[in-house]
């Protein structure tokens, strides 16, 4: 993808161009997902001592919007780029575009799956129990909160799981963070230092390497689009998968059945990632200059 190596045009206005962009990407980025961490996820903390966990799913999308979404709005005004700029309003994604985009989000599942059990695999035996531990802790997080089967649980599982997240984390982390870092930085740098902040800050141990391309991922389809829609529309989709799995099948979406050779693991976990890259190849192309 040498595109991504090319410094995208930055605009020459002396607001533009004096204004420090990364560090007003970084210091509000990292603030406001701190910020809701502290609060939000403090919200969730006390009903969960307090053994009260009927209402921890309200909790968790009121928390993701007033502490994350609605400050990111608030904050985007004071960058020189403005909301509009920083919300890439501009953008136009093809039909093309969005058909790579999607088909790139469904097969990354199969990456996920297959990377997940050669990762296991590569864990030495005096560490695999405390790995296993760890994964069971995650699992059961995401289950406490997104699952629990039928039709009402998998409808409050897509609205916090899928949806807020979707559109709270991608106004955040490919708009005012990667949108801000691409007026200083290179968009390949750009992209990938936001995509590894997005999986870093997950705090999901065992699967970091996954979220991180993740991560990655939709910057692309952010920096080639120059909108939000085909992100937010990924990440969703993304998320979906796995709580409509959780809610309709036994453990994590994205684990393979047991028993399969290695050899086929690593030619799954390979051929997959080829096609995500060539996915994002495809969107890559469609990008057109403003």
């Amino acid at each position: 993808m040498s595109e991504l190596l090319q410094q995208d045009e930055i605009e020459n206005s002396p607001d533009l161009l004096n204004f420090k962009h990364v560090a007003f990407g970084l210091g509000a980025g990292l603030g406001i997902f701190f910020l809701y961490q502290l609060f939000g996820g403090g919200l969730v903390g006390v009903m969960l001592l307090t053994n009260n966990k009927e209402w921890i799913w309200l909790l968790q999308g009121i928390g993701q919007v007033v502490f994350m979404l609605l400050p990111t709005v608030i904050i985007m005004k004071y960058s020189p780029l403005e909301r509009r700029g920083l919300l890439r309003l501009k953008g136009h994604t093809t039909l093309q575009q969005w058909g790579a985009g999607i088909v790139g989000i469904i097969v990354f599942q199969l990456f996920a799956g297959s990377f997940s059990t050669l990762q296991e695999q590569s864990i030495p035996q005096s560490l695999l129990p405390f790995y296993e531990n760890l994964k069971q802790q995650m699992e059961s997080i995401y289950t406490m909160l997104l699952g629990g089967g039928g039709g009402v649980n998998i409808i409050k599982g897509l609205a916090i799981g899928a949806l807020i997240p979707a559109v709270s984390e991608e106004v955040l982390f490919r708009g005012l963070l990667q949108r801000s870092l691409e007026q200083e930085l290179s968009p390949f740098k750009s992209i990938l230092w936001t995509g590894i902040i997005f999986g870093v800050i997950h705090f999901n141990p065992t699967d970091i390497i996954s979220l991180i391309l993740i991560g990655i991922y939709i910057g692309i389809l952010a920096y080639s689009t120059r909108s939000l829609l085909l992100p937010i529309a990924v990440h969703l989709l993304n998320n979906a998968i796995a709580i409509m799995a959780m809610n309709l099948t036994e453990g994590n979406s994205t684990d393979l059945p047991d028993g399969i050779p290695m050899w086929i693991v690593g030619l799954l976990c390979s051929s997959s990632i080829a096609i995500v890259v060539l996915c994002a190849r495809i969107v890559l192309r469609g990008r057109t200059e403003e």
